[in-house]
């Protein structure tokens, strides 16, 4: 290389510079700054939870009577569907029946004598203490038809809703003490679904929330949404009772069901 004269290195060193200018790395190029508008709400990551839920109706009740009856007739049986006011049981009150007609009968009689004192007592024709008797015995003989009245009216039971009977537990002729339960029905038109979630979900959970729920038994999904939240936590498992109701037609779903209702889980 000392050898070469001057003007031989000057051409070297030109190519040499050429050859690995080519290798140099490119500038890098800083991307845009991108800015979100205060007005847009910025969405927050969630995740899909699953929550075993059990469908119970809102009403549901165990038919039974407060007095010693012979069952005349039970009008439905378990499944059948019923109309409010429908009777579902009849029982046997003849004899009731003859102790208001002939109490009736009473009360006429003494309504009768109280009427023609009160004529007498204008004309001084009568004193004012057999007067108060007779009024007396009046109200007495109406309050006996009033209380023989309401007794045969429990001759008949009547449904308080519309409804479905789950359940018949006593049959025609059969002699019923107080107490005892004879059918127990529930309101099916008003079905909800019952969870036990963790007590920690307090801090979003609220009425309104969409959750859809897939009943085991139909294999169908279901559009519910909360309505209510329990009033207590239990202290031991850090869990709390929310309850759901169905959005559109639910009507082969049945009391008893379960299936397991989606939440979106929001991340903290």
């Amino acid at each position: 290389m000392k050898n070469l004269s001057y003007t031989t290195r000057i051409i070297f060193l030109a190519l040499f510079l050429r050859v690995t200018d080519g290798f140099a790395e490119p500038p890098k190029l800083i991307p845009p700054l991108t800015i979100t508008p205060l007005d847009k709400e910025i969405s927050r990551p969630t995740s899909k939870v699953e929550i075993r839920g059990l469908i119970k109706p809102l009403r549901e009740a165990t038919l039974s009577t407060n007095r010693i009856a012979k069952i005349a007739h039970i009008n439905f049986k378990e499944g059948d569907s019923f109309k409010k006011d429908e009777k579902l049981v009849q029982f046997d009150c003849l004899q009731q029946r003859a102790e208001e007609k002939a109490m009736e009968a009473e009360a006429s009689a003494k309504e009768l004598i109280l009427k023609n004192n009160q004529d007498l007592s204008q004309f001084n024709a009568v004193g004012s203490l057999e007067l108060e008797v007779s009024k007396a015995q009046y109200d007495k003989a109406m309050a006996d038809l009033n209380v023989l009245k309401i007794r045969n009216w429990e001759c008949t039971i009547k449904a308080p809703w519309d409804g479905r009977v789950t359940e018949v537990k006593a049959h025609k002729f059969e002699v019923i003490e107080p107490g005892r339960e004879i059918m127990k029905i529930l309101d099916d038109s008003s079905l909800e679904i019952e969870m036990i979630v963790p007590s920690k979900w307090l801090v979003w959970i609220q009425p309104g929330i969409n959750c859809p729920v897939i009943i085991d038994e139909t294999g169908k999904s279901y559009e519910s949404y909360i309505t209510r939240i329990g009033a207590r936590v239990d202290p031991v498992s850090q869990t709390i009772r929310i309850f759901a109701s169905f959005k559109g037609d639910a009507s082969d779903v049945l009391a008893g069901m379960s299936g397991k209702v989606i939440f979106d889980l929001p991340d903290n």
